[in-house]
């Protein structure tokens, strides 16, 4: 039986929001579909009633599951064309605010263009309720219970999925096996040593190699030994010069991606060349010896003493790359280490002695995950905090526990059963990112709620943006996501590689992989990631050229290369004409971006973040009224047209321009933007004045703009603003924003949450309105490497909700702060933590 697991009740109760929208609410009345859309709505509620019962009985039924497939087809269709209504609602709006003159404007809303689009969209409605009806009369012959779906979706208290952000950090159990590794890699070199030496760590999945490898890396003993430290996720596709970039990368932090294979040859040697360096190849399955021959002798180039860990499951590939006498076995855990690490996941501190009875059920739980530690760490997030025995039982008592597997995979089963439904969905629409992915946060919750994964809580007053930050601090909580790293007002994450599989497994009739190697696609699949973009374009696009229309993402996951690559792209738009999110991951040869994007009217998601080529966006970009998030990474992007503005949905900016200056009427007009990000504009020297437009920005970064020299008067008109973020602006003077005082300006009185200024040196005083009005809400208070900042404003004292204060690397500031220690920090009652350093020294003290 297969694995995927089908959602049909999310989708429908989407739906049936979005026929309660406003933008379908005005078009029924404006273009006469009233009729039809109110059948849609009854036949969708209708059906909507039993696909809870029928969700939970598809693992047993295929029938029901087969049943499940074929109503998620049609109401996808569904949603298509309910898309379809609100862009044509969108592009209305817009039409209406470029004048009411033009030629365009009233041929737009001439009765001959009503007619047809009402001809055309109810012929679309009338098919999808035959097909709905159709289906439903089917839903008889599985005698499903009618059930209310809960919309709560409740989630794991804030300090719980807070506490295992950090928690499973150490390695239990595993002090000898680092102990042992540590010391073959800090050996002195012999005459006849292999050079390099090479340390294989083998072990089933869930055992711990990586992190086990990683903690060896970052010994202090081991970091001392050797002059340079890399560390190269390898996975499934050992190609060279891939190999090469990435080692690349981690010793220098360059893409090289524009690189021939001679050139990065020569630079890696160059980064080798003499020094004692340590290499970790992490999760290598390459078995095919000539590959690793073609790359071992460019790693021969470092000096004697040179080592390379390489973390694999597989034992031939040890035997192809080991050059010690025998790889590094990984054992199992022991049984008395697996409880302890269980336990410690399991209960809040000092409640495990309340709870005897919950001790004996882990027992019986550890005994199951048969001694892999990511299963046993799994299986203790899972039921943290809880204290009914029935839920602790009925993971013990798990029919998954019976299928095959080595306690891992069933572990993972169990732990994603137990999810709910809208956070499965999300866990695994992240398979379409490739493995070892490094997620942001802030980007991730854009790639959903493109999608519609994310629902309105029953606080109104609660952004999708926020939702989404719960759910993604939820996965992490259960343990789906690792290798965490919060940065305050962005978090950094991955997928560990077995949550992977069981991911892609779950959802293999929707999300193709793409690749000389894995060319699976179908009718049904609605999600590609494109590891070979060339095979995409020569063999997969001509061969389902008619069968694009349905796929809702495209990942391009290498370089779109060659003489042709525009073309080709262009022609692989032309067939995604319900695209929801277009992602280009890494460096791609164009100049100019294909003018057929403004044909994807659905589009909410665009990310080409590392393209250096681009100097301008097309025209014809600016006409997607429905994109909620742009990521425009071009460095060479001459500027962002005032056309912008049309984008009325647009809710994320982030922007790479050459500008000097960004212009009003473009940005200041985005009314609903939430999120804008200035990211390296070495040129920009001042914002937009027209910033009181952005009524609804919740989050200002502004990020290595050398050359900025003020900020707008207009930034105080920001009354939503919560994290206020500016770093490495060296010729930036806060205080500007305080000139003209004589102008009737509105104070900035944002309820800020998060002020964060790094490496201000033009900044002698941080402005007094900045911080006046968030008395009770500032929590975050970061001031580093601003060397000529002298005073702290008199407010700080007032700020009643401050838990962290961080002055670093400001010596003047430093100073005073500490002559001021015993009288200001008192008053500010809720500080959990103050840091102030004084020149190269640091100091902690806790309140």
């Amino acid at each position: 039986m297969k694995m995927e697991e089908i959602f049909a009740a999310e989708i429908a109760k989407s739906l049936l929001g979005k026929l309660g929208s406003f933008a379908v609410q005005e078009f029924r009345l404006a273009w006469g579909l009233e009729d039809d859309l109110a059948r849609l709505e009854e036949r969708l509620k209708a059906i909507n009633v039993v696909l809870s019962d029928a969700e939970k009985q598809q693992s047993k039924n295929d029938r029901i599951r087969l049943w499940l497939h074929m109503l998620r087809e049609v109401l996808y269709d569904a949603e298509d064309v309910l898309d379809e209504i609100e862009c044509e609602t969108l592009q209305r709006q817009v039409v209406k605010t470029k004048g009411s003159t033009s030629r365009k404007v009233r041929r737009f809303f001439s009765s001959s263009n009503k007619i047809a689009l009402r001809l055309r969209m109810g012929h679309k409605i009338k098919s999808i309720i035959e097909r709905l009806a159709e289906i439903s009369s089917l839903k008889s012959d599985f005698n499903l219970s009618e059930q209310t779906i809960d919309c709560s979706h409740v989630l794991h208290d804030e300090t719980e999925m807070n506490r295992s952000f950090e928690s499973f950090s150490g390695l239990i159990g595993r002090d000898e096996d680092k102990e042992r590794i540590i010391n073959l890699l800090v050996a002195p070199f012999k005459v006849g040593d292999a050079h390099p030496l090479v340390l294989p760590i083998v072990g089933m999945g869930g055992l711990g190699k990586t992190s086990l490898a990683k903690s060896v890396c970052d010994a202090e003993n081991v970091k001392s030994h050797f002059e340079r430290k890399m560390e190269v996720c390898v996975s499934d596709d050992f190609s060279l010069k891939q190999v090469i970039q990435k080692i690349i990368k981690s010793a220098t932090g360059e893409r090289c991606a524009d690189l021939d294979g001679g050139e990065l040859i020569q630079k890696l040697e160059a980064i080798l060349n003499g020094r004692k360096y340590l290499l970790l190849l992490d999760d290598v399955w390459n078995e095919d010896a000539q590959k690793w021959l073609l790359l071992k002798p460019l790693l021969s180039k470092g000096a004697d003493g040179s080592k390379i860990i390489v973390t694999t499951r597989s034992q031939r590939v040890a035997e192809i790359m080991g050059t010690v006498n025998t790889a590094y076995n990984l054992s199992l855990l022991g049984q008395e280490d697996c409880l302890s690490l269980f336990y410690k996941c399991a209960f809040k501190e000092g409640q495990m002695e309340l709870y005897p009875n919950l001790v004996g059920i882990g027992k019986e739980i550890v005994a199951k995950c048969k001694q892999v530690p990511l299963a046993v760490i799994n299986m203790g997030t899972q039921l943290y905090g809880k204290t009914d025995e029935t839920e602790w039982k009925s993971v013990r008592d798990s029919e998954k526990w019976e299928e095959e597997g080595d306690g891992i995979l069933p572990a993972l089963k169990i732990s994603y059963q137990r999810l709910p439904t809208h956070l499965k969905r999300c866990l695994l629409y992240c398979s379409v990112f490739p493995k070892d992915y490094l997620f942001a946060d802030l980007l991730l919750v854009q790639f959903w709620m493109a999608h519609g994964l994310i629902l309105q809580s029953s606080n109104p007053n609660e952004k999708l943006e926020d939702v989404g930050l719960r759910y993604v601090r939820e996965l992490i909580s259960r343990c789906f996501f690792q290798d965490y790293e919060d940065r305050i007002v962005i978090a950094y994450f991955k997928m560990h590689d077995l949550m992977h599989d069981l991911a892609s497994s779950l959802a293999q009739n929707e999300f193709s992989i793409i690749s000389s190697q894995n060319h699976r696609f179908s009718k049904t699949t609605r999600h590609l990631s494109v590891i070979d973009s060339i095979f995409f374009f020569h063999r997969i696009l001509p061969k389902f050229s008619n069968e694009f229309d349905h796929v809702r993402s495209i990942l391009f996951a290498d370089i779109i290369v060659g003489p042709t690559c525009k073309t080709d792209f262009e022609k692989c738009l032309s067939g995604f004409k319900h695209l929801r999110s277009l992602e280009l991951m890494d460096d791609s040869e164009f100049k100019d971006f294909p003018e057929r994007i403004g044909a994807l009217k659905h589009l909410r998601y665009l990310h080409f973040f590392w393209n250096t080529e681009m100097t301008r966006l097309p025209k014809s970009l600016f006409k997607l009224q429905n994109l909620q998030a742009l990521v425009v990474g071009a460095k060479g992007l001459e500027e962002l047209p005032k056309d912008v503005r049309y984008m009325i949905n647009l809710r994320f900016l982030f922007l790479v321009t050459q500008q000097k200056r960004l212009p009003e009427g473009g940005i200041g007009c985005l009314k609903f933007l939430q999120t804008l990000y200035i990211f390296l504009c070495q040129n920009l020297e001042t914002l937009c004045e027209d910033m009181h437009g952005l009524k609804c920005l919740r989050k200002l970064f502004i990020v290595g703009c050398d050359s900025l020299i003020s900020l707008p008067r207009s930034i105080q008109c920001l009354t939503t603003l919560e994290e206020f973020c500016i770093l490495d602006c060296e010729k930036l003077d806060l205080m500007t924003i305080e000139e003209d005082k004589e102008k009737k300006i509105q104070p900035l009185s944002p309820p800020l949450r998060i002020v964060i200024f790094d490496n201000l040196p033009e900044t002698l005083t941080l402005p007094e309105q900045l911080l006046q009005g968030s008395a009770e809400s500032l929590q975050t208070f970061i001031i580093k490497n601003s060397p000529n900042i002298r005073e702290m404003p008199e407010c700080i004292s007032n700020l009643n909700k401050l838990q962290n204060l961080e002055i670093t690397r400001c010596p003047r500031l430093s100073k005073r702060c500490r002559r001021g220690t015993g009288e200001d920090w008192p008053k500010i009652k809720h500080i959990r933590r103050i840091e102030v350093d004084d020149d190269d020294s640091d100091e902690e003290t806790s309140h």
